[in-house]
């Protein structure tokens, strides 16, 4: 009964959500807003039944109601309850439901607070915003419906979730990477309300950074657990990959980066408006494009949900009727827009202008990097090629280059002009002394380096300079430093977590050992300045998966370690896992991976040093407060 009254609640969204989508917005065509006056009620109640819906799924998957065809293929009686939990969003049908809920959370918080219900700016926005409620619902229903019941007789086991997303940070990583996805869904519709109602002025800059920020802040978060999550479960080692569907995540990511810096030259200068309004619908339209790569199963990815086509086509009839709708109303109801202002070269418009510049061309080189070998096949006839890491590797460096020089002066550079630039000698003296220290230690935790060390080393120093050590020194009293780090909180934040992922990555490209090992009980092998020794092997049983735990210490300068590296077989999945055994420290890991059993006793283990990784995660982390930090200021401001 729960699954059919999750089904009626969703049915019911829909209904409710073509009614505040469809309807108010012929009104605004024919100039009458008699619908208008319900959307805020009918869009809380929207939210209210999609949220119960999710409550209806979450309680059939723990309850093990294998009736639910969803529920049956993606758990069983013998996984835990939390994992169960998880197993709610652990494929298509619950994912894309989550995908609902995500947006309609967004609109829910977006009308807190707003009392202005004949306020035609917010009509419209929440016009669209209900249209793609509606259509998300409309596709779950009639493709991907995660209450089909198995008739007529339910079995009584079911099968079971993914082994590889058994795992804590997969319970958090899908809900923030569709929290930052479906939050560009709201700067989307405020682009296409103030088109529309013509009101593109610098209230609609101020009032739509805080939802960029936060979107921006989500997919931040989502991307660096979902980089944690394959270091440490794939057993591989690495943290980033270049997986297509990872690159589906990065894109809309660096378009929302370039998004929020945009938005505040249109706030203050009341320049690149247009701009600004391209970018909102490019936001949201590259977030369905990674929807489309991931259910269309078109991708072969650990991330993708590989299903057939006909569902890919049913988002890209998505993504044309919202993207090419927005560009149509974009050419034609702001083509005659005209913006005044001047400014110089050496100037804060031209550092936005220059930052969006490169994030923009590097979000469609990685996005043509990604479908290239689609489209070569489709041209050619099945023959298959494939874009790898080097090309994205050298592709980036250049924009990492100069997005890194430009966050390290661009809180000197001044609206209009720059006056003084003796602040390029002092951040300049500053970074070099930062340079040779950090080389200093680099040299003695781990020897020679090359130039890829010294090139990301320099990048840190010089973003720290010019964030916040120069500002540190040269201020004049403990007020004003207290008065700079409150006002430049977000930006400091942001700033230097994009300091620490570059010398993270500059450090454990550079310095990671790896080797491939046959070890037997009792003996050991040494890499670098530690000693691995194989302890032995014993079999435990779980829950609902069977394990070999093989015992590893490690010797690390008169430190000893114990780590526990496993072989594990699902049998409801029959799938044999390999869990890393992970020793973090400050300045390394030590990463050990259990491979083939070669009989005798002797066993294959890859070992693995890999320093400095951790400061990717905590870079990455620190960009995420940063960015909630100025979406919390901004709305304080706009109040």
């Amino acid at each position: 009964m729960i699954p059919e009254i999750g089904n009626l609640l969703l049915i019911s969204a829909l209904i409710l959500s073509f009614i505040a989508g469809f309807l108010p917005f012929c009104e605004y065509l024919v100039g009458k807003y008699f619908f208008r006056r319900f959307i805020y009620s009918i869009s809380t109640l929207n939210f209210l039944l999609i949220s119960l819906s999710l409550v209806c799924l979450i309680y059939s998957f723990l309850v093990d109601d294998f009736s639910v065809a969803y529920v049956a293929q993606n758990s069983n009686t013998n996984l835990p309850v939390y994992y169960k939990f998880a197993a709610t969003w652990g494929a298509h049908e619950g994912s894309l439901l989550l995908w609902v809920f995500s947006i309609s959370l967004w609109l829910f918080l977006f009308l807190i607070g707003r009392k202005k219900e004949n306020d035609p700016f917010i009509g419209v926005s929440c016009s669209v915003l209900n249209q793609i409620i509606f259509t998300f619902i409309a596709f779950t229903l009639f493709t991907s419906n995660p209450f089909e019941r198995i008739l007529p007789v339910a079995p009584l086991q079911g099968g079971d979730l993914n082994p590889l997303l058994q795992d804590f940070a997969f319970t958090i990583h899908p809900p923030l990477l569709y929290l930052g996805y479906s939050g560009l869904a709201i700067p989307f519709a405020t682009a296409i309300s103030a088109m529309l109602n013509k009101n593109i002025d610098s209230l609609w800059s101020s009032s739509t950074r805080p939802w960029v920020l936060l979107s921006s802040g989500f997919l931040t978060l989502g991307i660096c657990i979902g980089s944690w999550w394959a270091y440490y479960e794939l057993g591989w080692g690495g943290w980033w990959f270049w997986d297509p569907v990872e690159n589906a995540a990065f894109v809309p990511w660096l378009i929302s980066v370039a998004l929020f810096h945009s938005l505040i030259t249109s706030e203050r200068r009341g320049l690149y408006k247009n701009w600004s309004l391209f970018l909102s619908i490019l936001a949201f339209g590259t977030s369905l494009i990674g929807t489309f790569l991931v259910r269309s199963g078109i991708l072969t990815s650990v991330h993708a949900f590989a299903l057939d086509p006909e569902r890919g086509i049913f988002i890209l009839a998505i993504f044309s009727y919202f993207i090419c709708g927005a560009l149509i109303i974009y050419f034609f109801k702001n083509n005659k827009r005209k913006e005044k202002g001047t400014y110089y070269l050496f100037s804060k418009e031209f550092g936005f202008l220059l930052n969006n510049m490169l994030l923009v061309i590097l979000a469609i080189s990685i996005f043509f990097g990604t479908i290239f070998p689609l489209l070569y096949e489709a041209v050619n006839n099945g023959k298959q090629i494939s874009v790898g890491a080097p090309y994205f590797e050298i592709l980036i460096l250049p924009f990492a280059v100069g997005l890194s020089i430009l966050q390290g002066i661009g809180l000197y550079l001044g609206w209009h002009s720059t006056k003084k630039f003796n602040f390029l000698v002092r951040i300049l003296l500053e970074s070099i002394t930062v340079f040779v220290v950090i080389l200093l230690i680099l040299y003695l935790l781990f020897g020679e380096g090359n130039l890829g060390t010294l090139l990301s080393v320099f990048l840190f120093s010089w973003v720290i300079s010019g964030t916040i050590l120069d500002r540190l020194y040269f201020s004049k009293s403990l007020q004003e430093i207290t008065s700079f780090l409150y006002q430049r909180a977000g930006t400091i934040f942001a700033h230097l977590g994009t300091a620490f992922l570059i010398l993270g990555v500059g450090v454990v490209s550079t310095y990671s050992l790896e080797r491939e090992v046959i070890l037997s009980p009792g003996q050991n092998y040494t890499l670098g300045k530690s000693t691995f020794t194989f302890e032995g092997l014993e079999n435990k049983r779980e829950s609902n998966y069977s394990t070999q735990e093989a015992t590893i210490s490690v010797l690390d300068r008169q430190q000893l370690y114990q780590l526990k590296a496993e072989k594990r077989f699902y049998p409801f999945s029959d799938q044999v896992m390999t869990e890393a055994a992970i020793k973090p420290l400050l300045t390394q890991d030590f990463y050990i991976t259990l491979g083939e059993d070669f009989g005798d006793n002797r066993y294959s283990f890859r070992l693995q040093i890999k320093p400095f990784v951790r400061w990717i995660w905590f870079g990455a982390l620190l960009v995420a407060i940063g960015t909630f930090l100025s979406a919390y200021r901004q709305r304080r401001r706009n109040e």
